[in-house]
Formats: C-alpha cells, sequence, structure tokens
C-alpha cells in the first residue's frame, strides 16, 4: 500500500502550523501585519522546501472561532519547476488554524485546531525517472536531521476532501485515493512528531496503469504515527486498516538517508482479504484472466512485507505470503467452480524488486474433489515472461476441471479425470483474438486418465460421450492408449499419437500431427465433414451458414494444418447415397494431399481394395481425386446395381455437395479394375466371370476391354468411352463382341434388354436436350420412360456370331449379326445365318424406348433358297397353320417387308404384324393338301393327291394375322389356277380359285408333268374357267366349296386389289426393299 503520502500531508500540516505562529506573531488584524505575515511564510517556505509558492490570501479574524483567535490561508498552491517543466504537486483551497487568545496575550503561540479544505496532491515519475512532488527540499544534508524549534499540540487536525494522484510511468505503476475525512491529533515535543487518528475514504486505483489491482474499494484507518527529526525516521505501529471489508494490521519504519534517493522502508501488513483480490495481486498479467469476474466468500489470510530503498524508479523488495483453508471460488457462468481448496503460497519480487525477479511459489495446494483430492505444486518466474513449473497429482471431477482450465474450449457434463503430470515452461501469453500465437509450449509431462466421461468441444459442436482413455503426455506429444466412447453417436477405439493438439484447437499452433490406429462402428460422412470443417470467426460463420450452390464437388475434409497418418478400421460409412461396410484404409493428409492407402471394403455388394489421393485445396481447377482401385463381386444383380448407381444422393439443403461414389469416379483421374463371378440379369441368360478395366483422364473415361462368358455358353468382349463434365456424362460409345458355340437369340436379346435398366431418376446428362430428339410418347400421350440405352448418350456397336442359332422354332448355323444402338432404336445393319436349307438375310431397326413389353420392329429380309418342307415345319411349330411341311416341296426365294412388335419374350406378335412379302417359288408340289382335295372331289385322288407347278412369283400382303393374296397364279399338272382371297395365320381361310375343268378331267397328266420337271410351260388351256369358293370357319375344319359366276369373281378380285392398295398406301410398306439393297 502507499503510505509516502501521509507522510508527506504531515509535513505540509507541520508547515502550516509554523506559518500559522508566525502569523500570530506579526500584527494582528492590520493589513501591515498580514503582509508581514506573507513574508514570513514565504521566507519560511524558502528555507525548508525547493518548491514555488504562488501567491495566496492570508486573512485574520478574532471572530470566526470566539474566544479563540483564527487565522487563514486562502488558495495556497505549490508547484515544482523541475526540469523546466512546471508542475503544481499541491493545492489547498482553505486552510483554517484556531490560536488561543489567552496564550497569545502571553506572548506565547499555541495552534489548538488545525482544518484543511479541498486538498489535492499530485505527485508523477515520468517514464525517464524524472520525478515532481511535494517532499522536494533539494539536497540532502549529510548528519543528523534539525528538529522545528517548537513544540505542538494539536488537539484536533481535520483533513476533509483530500485527493491523492501518484503516477509512475517508469514503473508502470498508479495509486489514487480520496480522503474524504480526516480526525486527528498532532503533538510535537522535543524534535518528535505524534499523530494519531482516524481517516475514512475511499481507494481510488491501486495496481497499474493499465490493469488495476483495486479499484472504487471503500477504506478506513486507525493510525498511529511518530516521526523523529533527528533520525529522520518514522513509525507506524498499532495502526489498522479496513479494505474490502477486512481488517490488516499494519505496521513499520521508513528512514531517511543522507546521500541516497528515496526512503529506506521496512513495513509489515498482516490481515485477510477476499480471495479474489489475493489471487489477482499474486498472479502474473497473463493468468489473470482465469480468475477475471471470479467470486468467493472466501478469505486469504495475508503477511505482506516491504523492505527496501524506495523511490522515483527504485522499488523495494516485496513479498506477499498468503494461506486458505476450506476455500471456494465460483465464476459468474455458474459452471466452474472450486468448492474446498486448502493452499499457501508465496509472491516475491525478487532481488532485482522489478517483474522478471519475480516469482510465485504454491509448495502446498489441494483441492477436494468429489471423487478425492488434487495436489498442485508449482512455481512462476519472472513476471515479464513467465515460466512455470510444477507437479499436479491427483483425481477430479472432470466438469470441474474443464471449467477452470479450458471453459472456451470445452463444455463437460461428467468424467472423472486422474491426473499425475510434471509442468515446465513458458506460460501462453495472451491473445487479442484477431490472429493467432506460436509461442513456445508449456512442457507437460505425466498421465491424464478419463473415464466415463461426457463433454462438447464447443467452437465444432462435437459431442463426446462414454470416454475413456490415457493419454500419455510428452510436452506437445500425447499418446493416447485405449481410448474408447461415442462422437456424435458414431462409436470409436483409437490408439494414437498427436503433436500440438491442443495448442493446435487453441490456435496457438499452425498445425498438428496424428498417427494411430482408429477403429469406428459408424461414420456420418457429412457430420464428419462438419465436426473438420475449419472453425471460423463468428461474421464468417455467420455468412457461411447458407452454403453456396455450385456445380462444383466440395472435396475439402480436413480443416488446414490438420497433419493425419493414421489406419481406420469402420463397420459402415456412409455416403450421401451409398454405404461403405467393413472398411480399412489408411489415412494420411500432409497439408497438400490427401491420401489413402491400402483401401478395403464392401461397397454395392463388392470387396473394393486399392487407394486413392486429392489436393487439400479443392479450389484449383484441376481434377481432385486420383484413384487405383480393385473391385471383386462373387455375385451382383445388375439391374440393383445400375439402379442404385443412378440414384442421386440425398442431401440436406444445408449441407455442401457431398459427392456419390459414381460423381468421384466421374470428377477423378485414375483407374479401376473389376472382377465378377456371377452376374445375374433381369431375364434372358446371365454372365460370369466378368473382368473389366476403367481409365478416366479428364474428361475422357475409357474401358479398354471388359471380358465375360455367359451361362449359356457365348464369351464376350467389349469396349467403351464416355464423355463426362464434371459428373454429367455428355456421349458414350461402346462396342461389344459376343461369340456362341450355340445361340438363343431370344435369350440374346432379352440379355441385351437386362442391361438397358429404367431410370428410377433423370440422371444429371448434359443439359441439351433441346439440341436432342424427345422420345417418343405411348398411346397415351404420356413420354416413354427413359433407360440407360435410350436417353440418347449412349451409342454402341453389337456384333454376334454363333455356330448354330435358334429363335424360337428356327435353327440354323454359321449366325452373325451387327447392330447399332443409338438413342431410342437398335439399327440392324447385318444379320444372316443359314437356315431352312438356304439362307437368310435381315436389316432394319428396333425400337427400345417403347416400354419392357413392347419392342417395334421393322426388318427387310432376303431368304436364298429356303426349303419349303423346313419352312412349313417351322411355322407349324410356331402355331402358323398354312401347310404341313411333309405337303410341301420346292424351294422359296423371298424378300419380304415387316413391322412387327416383338413382346416381352422377344417374340412376334402376329395380330399386330404388317407385311409385303415378294416371293419366288421353283420345284414346287404339293401332297395331299386338302385346298385341293376338297375343291376336287369329283376328281380320283389318285390325280389330286400330289400335284406339280410351275415357278410362281407373286407379292402377298400380311395384315392384321391373315394373308393377302391378291392374285396367285398357280399352272399345275392338273390344271392353270388362279387364287386370291385370304388365309389366316391360325388356318381359318376364304380363298377364290379359278381352274379349267376341261384340263382337270381330260389333260395329260403324265405329261403335263414331264413338261414341268423339264421347264417347258405349259400353255394356256382354251374354254371358261369355273370358279370356287373355299372357306374354312376354323382351323383344321373342312372347307365349305361353292361355286360361283364369273362377275361375282371379279368383283371380289377387284375387292381384293382395292384394300391391297389401301394397304400400301396407308401403310409404312416398302415395296422398293432398298433396305436389301447393296
Amino acid at each position: 500500500m502507499k503510505l509516502s503520502w501521509l507522510r508527506r500531508v504531515l509535513v505540509a500540516g507541520l508547515l502550516l502550523v509554523i506559518i500559522g505562529l508566525g502569523l500570530v506573531a506579526a500584527l494582528v488584524g492590520t493589513r501591515v501585519g498580514q503582509r508581514r505575515v506573507e513574508q514570513w511564510v514565504r521566507e519560511q517556505h524558502r528555507q525548508n522546501s525547493a518548491l514555488v509558492l504562488a501567491p495566496f490570501e492570508v486573512q485574520i479574524s478574532p471572530w470566526r472561532d470566539f474566544p479563540h483567535l483564527t487565522a487563514s490561508l486562502l488558495h495556497l498552491r505549490l508547484t515544482d519547476t523541475a526540469y523546466q517543466q512546471p508542475m503544481t504537486v499541491l493545492s489547498i483551497a482553505r486552510t483554517d488554524m484556531r490560536l488561543s487568545l489567552r496564550e497569545l496575550l502571553r506572548g506565547q503561540v499555541h495552534v489548538t485546531r488545525l482544518v484543511i479544505n479541498d486538498a489535492v496532491l499530485h505527485e508523477r515519475v515520468d517514464s525517464l525517472g524524472r520525478s515532481w512532488s511535494v517532499g522536494r527540499k533539494g539536497k540532502r544534508q549529510p548528519g543528523p536531521g534539525r528538529a522545528p524549534k517548537m513544540n505542538l499540540k494539536l488537539d484536533a487536525l481535520t483533513i476533509n476532501n483530500f485527493r491523492i494522484v501518484t503516477r509512475n510511468d517508469f514503473t508502470g505503476g498508479l495509486f489514487a485515493a480520496h480522503v474524504r475525512q480526516a480526525r486527528l491529533k498532532a503533538y510535537m515535543h522535543q524534535g518528535v512528531l505524534r499523530i494519531d487518528g482516524t481517516l475514512d475514504g475511499e481507494l481510488g486505483r491501486l495496481g497499474s496503469t493499465t490493469e488495476p489491482l483495486f479499484e472504487r474499494e471503500p477504506m478506513q484507518a486507525w493510525v498511529n504515527y511518530r516521526y523523529k527529526f533527528r533520525e529522520r525516521q518514522g513509525y507506524i505501529y498499532r495502526t489498522r486498516a479496513t479494505l474490502n471489508g477486512d481488517t490488516v494490521q499494519i505496521s513499520g519504519t521508513h528512514t531517511v538517508v543522507p546521500g541516497q534517493p528515496g526512503t529506506q522502508l521496512s513495513f509489515r501488513f498482516v490481515g485477510t482479504q477476499p480471495l479474489p483480490d489475493v489471487l489477482r495481486l499474486a498472479l502474473p498479467q497473463s493468468l489473470r484472466p482465469i480468475v477475471e469476474g471470479a467470486t468467493s466468500p472466501s478469505k486469504a489470510y495475508i503477511r505482506y512485507t516491504i523492505r527496501g530503498l524506495s523511490g522515483p524508479t527504485i522499488r523495494p523488495r516485496n513479498i506477499l505470503r498468503f494461506a486458505l483453508r476450506d476455500a471456494q471460488l465460483t465464476w459468474p457462468d455458474t459452471t466452474r467452480h472450486i468448492k474446498n481448496w486448502d493452499l499457501s503460497g508465496t509472491y516475491d519480487n525478487g532481488p532485482g524488486h522489478n517483474l522478471q525477479t519475480t516469482t510465485l511459489t504454491l509448495p502446498q495446494c489441494r483441492i477436494h474433489t468429489a471423487p478425492g483430492w488434487v495436489d498442485i505444486s508449482l512455481t512462476i518466474r519472472d513476471f515479464t515472461r513467465p515460466f512455470l513449473t510444477g507437479q499436479i497429482i491427483g483425481r477430479t471431477e472432470l466438469p470441474e476441471l474443464a471449467a477452470v482450465v479450458a471453459p472456451d474450449l470445452l463444455r463437460a457434463r461428467r468424467g472423472t479425470a486422474e491426473l499425475d503430470l510434471q509442468l515446465r515452461g513458458p506460460l501462453p501469453p495472451q491473445s487479442d483474438g484477431t490472429k493467432p500465437i506460436y509461442p513456445d509450449s508449456l512442457s507437460v509431462r505425466g498421465n491424464v486418465t478419463l473415464r466415463d466421461a461426457s463433454f462438447v468441444l464447443l467452437d465444432r459442436g462435437a459431442n463426446f460421450s462414454g470416454v475413456n482413455v490415457r493419454v500419455g503426455l510428452q510436452d506437445s506429444r500425447w499418446h493416447l492408449t485405449n481410448a474408447t466412447g461415442v462422437l456424435d453417436g458414431m462409436r470409436f477405439r483409437a490408439t494414437a499419437t498427436t503433436d500440438h493438439l491442443l495448442d493446435y484447437l487453441t490456435k496457438r499452433h499452425p498445425t498438428t500431427n496424428i498417427t494411430g490406429n482408429f477403429a469406428v462402428d459408424e461414420v456420418r460422412i457429412d457430420r464428419l465433414r462438419e465436426l473438420l470443417r475449419p472453425v471460423a470467426p463468428s461474421a464468417a460463420r455467420t455468412a457461411a451458414s447458407v452454403p453456396a450452390k455450385s456445380g462444383k464437388l466440395d472435396m475439402s475434409m480436413f480443416p488446414p494444418g490438420l497433419h493425419l497418418n493414421v489406419g481406420l478400421r469402420c463397420d459402415r460409412l456412409l455416403l450421401p447415397a451409398d454405404t461403405v461396410n467393413r472398411l480399412a484404409v489408411t489415412v494420411r493428409h500432409d497439408g497438400r494431399r490427401v491420401q489413402l492407402h491400402n483401401i478395403r471394403g464392401q461397397v454395392w455388394g463388392a470387396d473394393v481394395s486399392g487407394r486413392a489421393s486429392w489436393p487439400s485445396d479443392t479450389s484449383q481447377q484441376v481434377a481432385p481425386i486420383r484413384f487405383e482401385l480393385a473391385v471383386k463381386y462373387d455375385q451382383l444383380n445388375y439391374q440393383n446395381l445400375v439402379r442404385h448407381a443412378a440414384r442421386p444422393p440425398q442431401r440436406s439443403a444445408k449441407e455442401p455437395a457431398s459427392p456419390a461414389l459414381r460423381e468421384l469416379l466421374l470428377a477423378a483421374n485414375g483407374h479401376v479394375t473389376c472382377t465378377i463371378d456371377a452376374m445375374q440379369l433381369s431375364a434372358g441368360e446371365n454372365i460370369r466371370d466378368l473382368r473389366l478395366r476403367l481409365e478416366k483422364t479428364g474428361s475422357s473415361l475409357r474401358m479398354p476391354y471388359l471380358n465375360f462368358a455367359t451361362t449359356r455358353g457365348g464369351i464376350g468382349k467389349a469396349t467403351a468411352t464416355v464423355q463426362v463434365a464434371g459428373t454429367r456424362v455428355l456421349a458414350a460409345k461402346a462396342t461389344l463382341d459376343l461369340r456362341y458355340a450355340t445361340l438363343d437369340v431370344q435369350q440374346l436379346l432379352q440379355m441385351l434388354a437386362g442391361l438397358d435398366v429404367k431410370e428410377e431418376n433423370a440422371p444429371q446428362s448434359a443439359q441439351n436436350g433441346s439440341r436432342r430428339k424427345r422420345p417418343a410418347a405411348t398411346a397415351n400421350g404420356s413420354p416413354r420412360d427413359k433407360s440407360l440405352l435410350s436417353n440418347g448418350i449412349l451409342s454402341a456397336v453389337v456384333r454376334v456370331q454363333a455356330d448354330k442359332v435358334q429363335y424360337t422354332a428356327v435353327r440354323g448355323t454359321q449366325f452373325k449379326l451387327v447392330s447399332r444402338l443409338r438413342e431410342g432404336e437398335a439399327l440392324l445393319e447385318e444379320c444372316s445365318l443359314n437356315a431352312l436349307g438356304g439362307q437368310i438375310k435381315l436389316r432394319g431397326r428396333m425400337l427400345t424406348n417403347a416400354g419392357q413389353n413392347h419392342h417395334p420392329l421393322h426388318v427387310q429380309t432376303q431368304l436364298e433358297g429356303i426349303a419349303l418342307p423346313e419352312l412349313f415345319t417351322t411355322l407349324t411349330d410356331m402355331n402358323i397353320n398354312l401347310l404341313d411341311g411333309h405337303n410341301v416341296r420346292g424351294t422359296l426365294r423371298c424378300a419380304a417387308d415387316l413391322h412387327t412388335d416383338l413382346d416381352s419374350t422377344f417374340l412376334p406378335v402376329f395380330d399386330t404384324t404388317l407385311g409385303y412379302l415378294k416371293t419366288d417359288i421353283r420345284d414346287l408340289e404339293l401332297l395331299n393338301v386338302d385346298f385341293f382335295t376338297e375343291s376336287l372331289k369329283f376328281m380320283k385322288t389318285e390325280r389330286t393327291s400330289h400335284l406339280f407347278f410351275e415357278p410362281v412369283s407373286t407379292q402377298l400382303l400380311l395384315h392384321d394375322g391373315r394373308i393377302l393374296i391378291p392374285s396367285l397364279r398357280l399352272n399345275s399338272n392338273l390344271s392353270n389356277l388362279e387364287v386370291s382371297g385370304y388365309y389366316h395365320l391360325d388356318g381359318r381361310a376364304n380363298l377364290y380359285v379359278s381352274l379349267n375343268p376341261l384340263q382337270v378331267l381330260f389333260g395329260n397328266n403324265q405329261k403335263r408333268v414331264e413338261r414341268i420337271q423339264q421347264g417347258r410351260l405349259i400353255r394356256s388351256a382354251r374354254g371358261r374357267p369355273t370358279y370356287i369358293n373355299l372357306r374354312r370357319p376354323a382351323a383344321k375344319s373342312p372347307y365349305k366349296v361353292r361355286l360361283f359366276k364369273k362377275a361375282e369373281q371379279r368383283e371380289q378380285q377387284e375387292l381384293l386389289r382395292q384394300q391391297a392398295r389401301q394397304l400400301l398406301l396407308t401403310q409404312p410398306l416398302d415395296t422398293t426393299l432398298r433396305l436389301l439393297r447393296p
């Protein structure tokens, strides 16, 4: 505490007494006396002080305090003019002295009362150590001091409204006080001054110029003081002061040493003070924020000594010893508190009497806790840059420990902490929070064990529960052993080593390194990204609360400075649209790239292995990811795979664009090799032993090979290229080559259709739909469902070869097919096979966007050298009731334009088939055909059972499941025939036949046969033809035969021709057969 001001006040009072005595000795009450008093006062001041006394007023009144005489000094002001910088150090508005008139009449001066009103004492030491003060008396003389040649007995010395301000910019100290009233008694006898009494006021400020230790604290004091002028020594004894409501006993001496600046002090303060005030006094400035705002009902017992020389540039030795027992301390947030605290400590400003040599020693400190106690012993040296050494041993509750040690870092709910720590190193300095600071780290060694701990990291909102871990600390390196717990619902196990983790979290170090092994039952990648996202200032965090909507994938995972080399095992990794099971991976992050090594896991039912990497800064316009992956499926359902891959990820509107796996592959560079033992398709045959490789470079995705086998003996090879833009597929091209020993065309078509899976949600294709043809609409006007092969992105070429082939009842050899798949259709560029004793060629196209049960087909076919017995046998097997194979002989050459609809099994629907057939038949023979036997019953069976025909050329139409015959001329060994009408594919018929009965009855059948076999034409017979109508209402029922006249036959034939012309005009039949042209 500051006591030098009391000495200076007493000296000033003594000076006033001397001045008063001189005043009484002068002429009382006259102007001459007042001038002589003023002259005498100035002379006495000149002899005892180096200060400048400003002009003042003197008033002498016998009536003011009658019967006593009163002498008053008005506007007294002392100025220190040192260093050519005048400064008023003392100003007193009014000083009244009461003189005994009786003693004055006897020739003696006796002052019995002194009242000082409205005084201000102002002292200053600048940063260079220069001082301005009221105690300046010039150069001190050696030897004993001189006592005033007077005796003094003041029954009352009253001071009203006295303000004191002492500022020392050299040491950074500031003292300000306000004495509202001081009631004192003063006695001086034989060179000894004694003062006692009381003071009541306020300690305005005590401490440094930037951070006060005490401010606006009420204060009272009971003073006993003795000063010996000859020894230049003052004594304070039996003095006590009340500060903060607690009493402190004060005793000691101050001595002026001749030839030395300053004063030799030896003071002692003993008593109690509030615990928070003592802690603020004893702690270095960097630790004082810890107790900021803390309150306590407990008192600290203090013993404070001040010894040594004290002056403007000199500090004495200060030692504060304090002790606590059963103390309590509570912070304003109520979550931080200490309930039972025993402590003893010593604050010492050291031999240098400055902050650099200051030490704080706590040899005994025990905090009692519910689970036990914590013992702390520590020493802090050099308060300019505090250096700590200490030890902490014990057990405490984690909420209490976290609230005291790291209130801004985490908030704990429960748990216990066992501590065994050795501390050594500099304490971290204070930061203004605008930028991080990176000091030398405090060395912390030992162990911390957490049991059943639950806490939240405040800046990231990371919620930990059930944490059990033993942390071995070696300075900034921490070893986590057998760590278990739950992070935001994700249960984990870990053994790891970290460097600078705490300093990194508190922004005191730019980086942290983590190595070790982690096992987690479930990782939600979106939540993990939130937890690892860099913590922004509050303003920036508010601005970034709504994520920017951009098409760019956000691959940023780890905040700057977080360096990793960890092994991770995860039962489930939850991505926006995918789940990776049984994941094992080594994660490395050096601040520039994220690297995933030794990847092993299961996704979409496959075993995945390999590695991947991407840059930490994904803002650069480069392909962020590089990968090398191997995928192994034992069994795979193709439809589930494609639909799962095409499903867009489900993302929260508050989250950034977390990429799905398919998006990662489209945006990355690298390669994937895939092995599938068995692939199940929706229909047809399945695939086995599939091997493929994908290579991604920039915007190009290549499949250099895809090899597989089918369950029906086929072998396939494929290649593909894909053009992408970001995560969007712009175009894809593929080739597929299939080779079979025996091929079932239906199974092949069903297999290919199984590759074309309907998309549940439209993919992110290029936004150029306006430039592409929209898919056709269904009959009710709604658009057909788009699929992978019909959305306009994929074009493919399919080549198929087979030694043997089968399509429903058709069997053949040397099958070859070339088809080109493009938007909404499959172009049949080439298809040929040897079948039915000849060769078949086809060209055309099939629509692929009409749904799974409809495949509209337009094909033009060329049949060469087809054996009629095999043809009609095959047709019969296909439930087309025309002729049996054993009823016909000959060969067929046919060109046809057919429009049909293949059903879900890829068989034609004949009821909706439309066709134009241009046929040539050679060596036609009919045996036992009921058509002729029924119409010629009047002849012998021998003549009608076996008929020979000249070469036949005709044109037929197929419509509504029936064959339309406009005119068919058949010159046989029996007669020249002309047939027209309808023949239904199910066997029903309505035919009109024209024949010459004379040829039938009288013609030489044997000769006609010979001419036909020799290729000689039979001349037309003379005579009127007979017209017969053959009608069969149901398949395999006998024909109903009736005769009709030529006019009716002409009418009927004209009707057939009109119908044929109408079909050709209204239906898309190509009679030119242009697709078959070379």
